[in-house]
């Protein structure tokens, strides 16, 4: 039999610790060298201003195995009423091959996202930061406010849109659900926060780096094509940086390959992955003052081991609905 877990199904089982957890882990592993994950193939719909990508993962020391279909259609909200990005995992029996479970991958997508960047902001943040800035208000933004506020106390809150009244309507939705004051701000009041996060689909820079305070944690998670950046040479320049995998950053993320061709950054820069960092093996912040980055272009492995422990959580409350294929 093979489970059927939809967006609401997901609502009741996955939370945000369960997430952070699973994310977790599953850097460990792919630290340790205890993973199979090839680098996701990538078909861009241009004439639709879309892209599809296949992402398979296989983690042997928990028997986890899958792949996501994700699409990402930056005109989906206005044209259709849907969201940005559009996703599903087909989640396999590792001993077999046969499907246990099907599970709507846009949840999941959101949520393990912003887990991911919540390790990152574990590991390398202050122990007291204490404000969150976000650009972007898109579903994004809201999962990175709940994950990040798992791992840090947070006090306040400044989120910058291109929709103004988008942006106010975040921000007195997510203080209702939060209980933190989240306000709008200008770029540069958003850039000085503790914590910063970038969750757009600009393909510019959203923010002038020389407005970063020293001590302040970045996470970048928006851009995730070669041509597209959310971030200026000077934040890339002037940060410890850790991704979630150097072979994808070094296809995938603008904010490193633009200034690259232009001379202006080089790999060697890049100071490590997050899987070393969970290990021990390299430090997310060595001094108070430092500025750190952490770059994502979203891993299979977040995928496969969220939907694994949204699967077993499920099978154990009785949720979602099972069918023979």
């Amino acid at each position: 039999m093979t489970l059927i877990l939809d967006a609401d199904d997901l609502v009741g089982v996955l939370d945000y610790p369960t997430a952070i957890d699973a994310v977790e882990g599953a850097f460990r592993d792919l630290g340790s060298g205890k993973v199979v994950m090839p680098v996701r193939l990538t078909i861009r719909v241009e004439a639709h201003e879309g892209v599809s990508a296949f992402m398979p993962a296989y983690l042997p020391g928990k028997d986890q195995l899958g792949i996501k279909v994700v699409s990402a259609f930056g005109r989906n909200r206005e044209k259709f009423g849907l969201p940005t990005v559009i996703g599903s995992i087909l989640l396999l029996d590792a001993k077999s091959g046969m499907p246990m479970a099907i599970v709507d991958g846009t949840y999941v997508t959101a949520v393990r996202t912003a887990a991911a960047s919540a390790v990152a902001t574990k590991y390398m943040a202050r122990e007291d930061a204490s404000t969150l800035g976000i650009f972007g208000s898109g579903v994004q933004g809201e999962t990175h406010l709940l994950a990040i506020s798992e791992v840090r106390r947070l006090d306040g809150v400044v989120v910058n849109s291109r929709d103004p009244k988008r942006c106010e309507d975040f921000c007195e939705r997510m203080s209702k659900k939060t209980g933190i004051k989240v306000r709008s701000g200008r770029p540069q009041e958003v850039a000085e926060s503790d914590i910063g996060v970038t969750a757009t689909t600009s393909k510019t820079p959203v923010f002038d780096g020389s407005w970063v305070k020293r001590g302040t944690h970045i996470n970048g998670i928006g851009s995730h094509s070669p041509q597209a950046r959310e971030l200026d040479e000077r934040v890339v320049s002037s940060a410890r940086i850790i991704v979630d995998s150097l072979e994808a950053n070094l296809k995938e993320a603008g904010d490193f390959l633009i200034p690259m061709a232009e001379g202006r950054f080089s790999k060697e820069m890049i100071y490590g992955e997050l899987g070393e960092v969970v290990l021990g093996g390299k430090r997310g912040r060595e001094k108070p003052d430092e500025i750190t980055l952490f770059k994502s272009v979203g891993l299979a492995i977040e995928d496969v081991s969220t939907a694994a422990a949204v699967y077993a959580k499920a099978k154990s409350l009785g949720v979602g609905r099972e069918i023979t294929l």
